[in-house]
Order: C-alpha cells, then sequence, then structure tokens
C-alpha cells in the first residue's frame, strides 16, 4: 500500500473523508428538525461543530441554512447585526432579492454599496442609524418576519449560544431577559414555522441558564446529545487512518489506546492517532505498546495538547457562581489523584469541609441542596460522570490524568 503523507483533522472542522461516524446522529437530527428545534449537548472537543457545518455543507428539504457562532457576541444588538451579516455572506441572493426587497432598511444599506462585498455590508449595518441596542427587538422581528413572508425553509445554527448569554449578563445584564423571553417567543410562534433553530455549545446551555433561574426559558427546545465514539468505531478510525498511511503496528496498540483514553472524545483519539503515525514516520519502526504509551505522555499530557484541554480549567473561572468555584475545583482535585471513583457521600464529605471554612456557610437542606446542584452542574458540563452507585469519577480518563499532572 502507497504511503499517504497526510496529516489529520485534529482541533478543526471535519470535511469530506475527514467526517467520521456521524452520519446516523444527522439522520436523527434532521428528523429532530422537520418538527422542533433542537440543542445539542457536547463537551469541547466531541466534534459539534463538525456536525453542524455538515449539515450546511448537505442541506435538506430545500432549507437554506445558515451559521454563526456567537462566541463574541455581547449584546442582543449586536446578534441581530451578525445575524443579518451571516444570512448576507451565506446567501446574498436570498438577502438581496428577497428580505431587501421587503425591507426599507436593509434596502436602503445595500443601495448605497456599489459592491455588496461582505466587509463593507458589516460596517454599513454598524454604522447605520438603526440606535441597535435600544431597536434591536424591532429590527429582529422585522428579519424574522420576513423570512417567515419568504415561504423558504430556514435552519438558523447558532453555536457557542451559552457563551453569547453569559456575555449579555456581564455587559448587558438589564436586556438579557428580554433577549430570552423573545427568543423563546419567535421559537414557539406556530406561524413561523420555515424557521427551525439548532443551538450549541461548549458549555452546557441548561446548567448556564439554570444557575440564573431561567431554565424554564429553553425547555421548548429538543435536547440531542452527541455521543463518544463506540469502541468498534475507534477500532475502525484508527486501523483506517494507520493502513492507509501504510503505518506497521501491532494488533494490540488499539486496546491500548482505548484504555489510555478512557471515553474516546474525537479530539483526543485523532491527536494520539496522528502523533503515533508522525512517531513511526521518524523512526520506521513497528508501532508497540510501550510507544503507545510514550506518545500518549507526550502528545496528550504534554505540550501539545495543552492549549485545548486549559479550557476545562479555566472556565470555572469564568462561568462558575463565586461561591462555588473554590469547592468545585476541590472535588475535581479529590477525584484526579486516585485511580478509582469516589462515593457521593465522599464528596459530600469534602463539600461540607470547604463550606465551613466560610464566615456564613449553609447548614442542612440548604448545604445538601447546594452540593447536589453542584455535582448536577459538574456533570453536566461533561467533568464527572456517575459510574453506577452513587460511584463518581472523571468522564474522561484523558482529563484526569491532565487534571492530576497540572493541578492535582
Amino acid at each position: 500500500m502507497n504511503e499517504v503523507n497526510k496529516d489529520f483533522i485534529t482541533g478543526g472542522v471535519a470535511h469530506d473523508d475527514d467526517f467520521f461516524f456521524r452520519e446516523a446522529f444527522i439522520e436523527d437530527l434532521w428528523e429532530s428538525l422537520r418538527k422542533e428545534h433542537v440543542l445539542i449537548l457536547a463537551p469541547r472537543r466531541m466534534g459539534k461543530t463538525s456536525v453542524m457545518l455538515r449539515l450546511q455543507e448537505k442541506p435538506r428539504d430545500d432549507r437554506l441554512i445558515v451559521y454563526l457562532n456567537v462566541e463574541e457576541i455581547n449584546t442582543p444588538g449586536e446578534f441581530c447585526q451578525c445575524l443579518i451579516a451571516a444570512i448576507h455572506e451565506q446567501h446574498p441572493e436570498y438577502l438581496r432579492q428577497t428580505l431587501a426587497g421587503a425591507w426599507n432598511f436593509l434596502a436602503g444599506i445595500i443601495g448605497k454599496i456599489e459592491k455588496v462585498e461582505v466587509y463593507k455590508f458589516k460596517i454599513a449595518l454598524r454604522e447605520s442609524e438603526a440606535d441597535w441596542e435600544n431597536n434591536w427587538k424591532t429590527k429582529a422581528e422585522v428579519l424574522i418576519d420576513g423570512i417567515h413572508r419568504s415561504k423558504r425553509p430556514l435552519l438558523i445554527i447558532l453555536d457557542e449560544l451559552p457563551d453569547m448569554i453569559l456575555n449579555i449578563q456581564k455587559k448587558s445584564p438589564e436586556r438579557l431577559d428580554d433577549f430570552l423571553h423573545w427568543f423563546r417567543g419567535v421559537r414557539q410562534n406556530p406561524h413561523q414555522d420555515n424557521i427551525r433553530w439548532l443551538i450549541g455549545g461548549s458549555v452546557n446551555l441548561r446548567s448556564t441558564l439554570d444557575h440564573q433561574g431561567k431554565i424554564n426559558l429553553i425547555n421548548d427546545l429538543r435536547v440531542e446529545p452527541l455521543p463518544p465514539f463506540s469502541d468498534e468505531e475507534v477500532e475502525i478510525f484508527v486501523e483506517t487512518m494507520l493502513q492507509m498511511r501504510a503505518v506497521s503496528f501491532q494488533p494490540g496498540i488499539i486496546d491500548c489506546m482505548k484504555k489510555l483514553l478512557g471515553k474516546p472524545i474525537p479530539f483526543f483519539l485523532q491527536l494520539l492517532t496522528q502523533e503515533l503515525y508522525r512517531e513511526w514516520r521518524t523512526h520506521r519502526q513497528k508501532i508497540d505498546t510501550k510507544r503507545v504509551e510514550s506518545v500518549f505522555n507526550r502528545a496528550l499530557l504534554g505540550e501539545i495538547a495543552r492549549d485545548k484541554m486549559q479550557h476545562y480549567h479555566s472556565r470555572i473561572k469564568l462561568y462558575y457562581l463565586e461561591d462555588e468555584k473554590k469547592a468545585a475545583f476541590h472535588l475535581l482535585n479529590l477525584l484526579c489523584h486516585g485511580d478509582e471513583p469516589l462515593t457521593r457521600s465522599a464528596l459530600f464529605t469534602a463539600y461540607s469541609e470547604i463550606e465551613a471554612t466560610k464566615a456564613q456557610h449553609r447548614t442542612g437542606q440548604d448545604l445538601k441542596q447546594a452540593f447536589d446542584d453542584l455535582m448536577l452542574l459538574l456533570q453536566n458540563d461533561f467533568y464527572v460522570e456517575d459510574n453506577g452507585n452513587q460511584q463518581y469519577d472523571f468522564a474522561s480518563r484523558t482529563l484526569k490524568l491532565w487534571w492530576r499532572k497540572y493541578y492535582g
């Protein structure tokens, strides 16, 4: 077999032949989107964005698909501008002929620009006399009404929506309720059935809004969890990637990789496989289990993956309530040290000790409820999982070993 000198897609969006094992999930997703708005649940590096963009690359049901990453958006007015700009960038004829044709505001902007280039359009939107921050709802309603009147089915994909909600909470907290109620009203409007929304985020949207007492504003969304690769899929992936590059390896290395990785989050699997290929390309020696362990420790627990893993630690500082940050770190530090899971009662004891150090600490039922809330949050945010019989451990063995090395 001829060697293919090609690195893998690791960390970026997977397209075409690099897109593995999500076709069944995508079939279910399309089926759900025919009737409902959908929330994809997945931790970072699970391949959520690749799935979303796969829908855009291969649309169905005559839908126009608009993808918008909203991670850096800070206000509802900015959201409205960015959504209009995304429609223009991805479907310029639809915006120009259909939406602008029935909306004088857009027609006026397009009319002022000799050639409607993406960057010029964004600038013109931003500099228009629209007073976006005070009039965003009016503009957004006109936009949605125009999409409805066009009769053309649209799927609007909002990636990293929880980050946008947290940004609004920090920058314009007085506008957050308005935005969430408006967004829920748009989704539930029976007269706008040609619009579907697909939402995703690496921070759990449900736990983000539960913290703020607003979970009822998204309970209409159908939840679709994106699963990790199965054992069979891991075997197919590794064999395919190594064999097509003519890499020689011992049969036992795949079991070794599965043991080291634990739950096979696609990014970690891709990174380990790629680094094994690079190791073989350098030394031209058959890959065995010792080499797998060496590459795992160097690549996934070393500097190569550190910036990708750091998100899991830093997001607790960014997104968790002040009262719970210290306790969250303490529980994860305890879990990362042992090879065996810890019981819920042991974790509650550790939580109670942290709580007792506060000047005004909770006791009794209030203490138990606070602990239950934090454990649910750590599960929803993909840090820990219940292994059965109230036994808890890190959801990812790779993350556990990384946490132990740098923070344990």
